[in-house]
């Protein structure tokens, strides 16, 4: 199933009877002909995530004070993803009601997800909206302690880009440094996250923080490998050292190679490629094993991504060797193309060895 099939006619029809059933004056026949028509079909995720709410706005009462209770009345009958059209109705609709909307998020994240809606009162109100933030960071709920750190992500995706935060990310700091020590993974994937956010525009903001409290706890030292993952892959030396790994491994090794089985593949197959690398070297060596794929792309330069294969330690004089398997296969976020696929077997982030993989998809246009 798409994901835009979360939106269904069935998902709209219980919306409407579930906000019937609070405000008698909404029409459900009327809310599914409107989100229906004309190119519903078309529409994706969002898009008709936009349109539901529109349709409902034009039922309910225009008094935002007086749409809120029945919003909070019905949601606890609406969970996941598709429940993400509630706390949107509060940012469409609520901006000018700031605090019945801080209530009212702080109640739907108990069942969804609000760091999307969060994100206009933070431009439109950030002072104000900064200090709920870190208010919701000391919450006895895992939940709200997450839309604390997620809501504030600069980059978040989906979300729309907090420019201001991009700029200078002050003010997320403090909410970072109640959350460092959360015993939630939920929470800590947020933190992390947020942190690899932002060292895409302040890398040496990150790696300060994470000297700072790396090793502190077995949460804290979780929190930053996966936040410094993006200057980690970049080769940042210091991200390198604190988990273990020197930038300079791959001079100490030899006989590197990276051989397919098979040089050509069609969609839906898969490649299997062996690797060797062998320590020059009279200290064991920390590596960190992985590969890039250079994907062909329609029209533009090729785009990479990156893949863990192992960590290991590398014995003086010793190989290390294995084999990878790469499938060929569509997917909804990268689209494949025929043509020459480079795949480069790395070593502590660095390219030791190459292949080349030609990729027949078809019909690539």
């Amino acid at each position: 199933m798409e994901l835009k099939e979360l939106y269904s006619p069935t998902f709209i029809q219980r919306l409407g009877a579930a906000v019937q059933r609070e405000f008698p004056a909404v029409h459900p026949d009327q809310l599914l002909s409107d989100c229906l028509a004309g190119d519903w079909s078309e529409l994706k995720l969002m898009e008709r995530r936009e349109r539901i709410v529109t349709s409902l706005h034009r039922q309910l009462p225009a008094d935002f004070e007086q749409a809120a209770p029945i919003l909070r009345a019905i949601a606890p009958q609406f969970t996941g993803l598709a429940a993400v059209c509630l706390p949107h109705y509060v940012a469409r609709y609520g901006l000018a009601h700031w605090s019945t909307a801080m209530s009212l998020l702080e109640e739907l994240i108990r069942y969804s997800s609000s760091e999307f809606a969060i994100r206009p009162f933070l431009v439109r109100y950030p002072q104000a909206t900064e200090a709920q933030m870190l208010r919701w960071a000391h919450d006895r709920d895992a939940a709200v302690r997450r839309l604390a750190s997620e809501g504030l992500r600069p980059r978040l995706p989906w979300g729309s880009r907090l420019a201001q935060y991009v700029t200078d990310p002050t003010p997320i700091w403090p909410v970072l440094r109640v959350l460092m020590t959360d015993e939630s993974e939920y929470v800590q994937k947020s933190v992390a996250n947020n942190l690899n956010d932002i060292s895409k525009d302040h890398p040496q903001a990150v790696i300060d923080w994470a000297q700072t409290y790396w090793d502190r706890t077995p949460q804290t030292t979780w929190i930053l490998t996966r936040g410094l993952r993006t200057l980690f892959k970049q080769g940042n030396p210091t991200a390198l050292a604190l988990q273990g790994y020197a930038l300079t491994a791959a001079d100490h090794l030899t006989a590197c190679s990276l051989t397919p089985v098979h040089q050509a593949a069609g969609l839906g197959t898969a490649t299997t490629l062996q690797y060797a690398v062998t320590a020059d070297t009279e200290q064991p060596l920390s590596v960190y094993l992985g590969y890039r794929v250079h994907y062909v792309r329609q029209r533009q330069a090729p785009t990479t991504k990156d893949f863990y294969l192992k960590r290991t330690t590398i014995q003086p004089g010793e190989t290390v060797w294995g084999q990878l398997t790469r499938p060929w296969r569509q997917l909804t976020t990268r689209k494949l193309y025929s043509g020459d696929h480079v795949i480069e077997l790395l070593v502590n982030t660095r390219v030791v060895a190459t292949a080349h993989v030609q990729l027949a998809v078809g019909d690539s246009n």
